[in-house]
């Protein structure tokens, strides 16, 4: 057991202390009102039986995670991070690698297989400890793909009910918080694990105009019902679709505003057009047909992916004690980077 890690977990409920337990091969964890929790392949254990919608959005995200020729993509990897490190405010991967290198104990809340913390966390890492935090066995991935990465380790653990307690001086959490049964509570929770003077930097996702919304919502719970294979092959034509359209290479003009729709005037590719306000027909050509699949699995499948309002998430950081030192909103989502007062 890692004695560093032991030395900050509490249990997830109560907020106490926990013990380790030589107990079988791992060990458990035991609490003062006699709850145990099981390490399993040196991983505490400390998710039972989820509700059915959020079981389903951990398995759709373990499903996609096990896809390494996906989540190992470079090209993926380099548009991705490239992508991430500008909405938190860094001018590249170098800089946001230095910012968490100053970092003395970082907490990845839901870190799934580790992929958005792959971007700057590698085997010449020189900073603090990483703590990954995932609900699913996604968590087993992170392990595999980061575990001997110095200073690293992995508890298994609903974002709702972290086993921690004012641990963190920083906390990243990558679009994740949407993918619980509420945003807001997600937040709080993760604040409740970063110390007073700490910094958290988190992405959820950002409404969209009505038909998209619309279109989104009938999708989801057409293919949220479906095993992951397939929901994955239901999504194919879709994928196909939206090749189809980006391969037009035709613009429209937009003559003005349709305020109705959440559509501003202007000039537009046919298929930019379609994805941002009518359905999330997602293609980059940079990326391989099953890249763009997965993308659009990642999108549609979990059942659990809410979409908020600039606003929204001001009022959440403002009621949590957060002082706001990034705002960053674009089409997509709504990037925050804030400090706990």
């Amino acid at each position: 057991m890692d004695e560093q890690l032991l030395e900050i977990l509490v249990d997830p409920t109560t907020k106490r202390p926990l013990r380790f337990m030589e107990n079988g091969a791992d060990g458990t964890l035991e609490s003062d009102d006699g709850k145990s929790y099981a390490i399993r392949n040196g991983i505490p254990r400390f998710v039972g039986d989820l509700e059915a919608s959020q079981a389903q959005t951990g398995e759709s995200f373990r499903f996609k995670w096990q896809w390494r020729d996906f989540s190992d993509s470079p090209r993926l990897k380099e548009q991705f991070g490239e992508w991430v490190a500008g909405r938190y405010g860094f001018s590249g991967l170098d800089e946001m690698r230095s910012f968490f290198e100053g970092r003395e104990r970082i907490l990845d809340a839901g870190c799934g297989a580790g992929y958005s913390s792959s971007m700057w966390l590698d085997h010449s890492w020189r900073g603090g400890s990483w703590v990954g935090a995932d609900v699913s066995e996604a968590v087993d991935v992170a392990q595999a793909r980061l575990g001997s990465v110095p200073g690293t380790s992995f508890v298994q653990a609903d974002v709702l009910e972290l086993p921690f307690e004012s641990a963190f001086d920083t906390i990243f959490s990558e679009g994740v918080f949407h993918h619980t049964p509420s945003t807001r509570e997600a937040l709080a929770a993760a604040v409740q694990a970063l110390r007073t003077g700490g910094e958290i930097l988190f992405y959820v996702y950002r409404r969209k105009s009505p038909t998209r919304e619309f279109t989104d919502d009938y999708v989801r719970q057409s293919i949220a019902v479906l095993e992951p294979e397939q929901a994955l092959e239901s999504l194919r034509p879709l994928t196909k679709l939206g090749q189809a359209l980006a391969e037009l290479e035709v613009e429209v003009e937009v003559p003005e505003d349709v305020p109705v729709l959440g559509i501003e005037a202007g000039r537009f590719d046919v298929q930019r057009l379609i994805y941002w306000h009518f359905a999330k027909l997602f293609w980059n050509p940079a990326l391989s047909f099953d890249e763009n699949l997965h993308i659009n699995f990642d999108w549609y499948h979990p059942y659990y992916a809410h979409r908020h309002e600039p606003e929204e998430v001001r009022g959440w950081c403002e009621e949590l004690g957060l002082t706001i030192s990034r705002f960053h909103v674009d089409e997509a989502g709504i990037t925050v980077r804030a400090t706990k007062g």
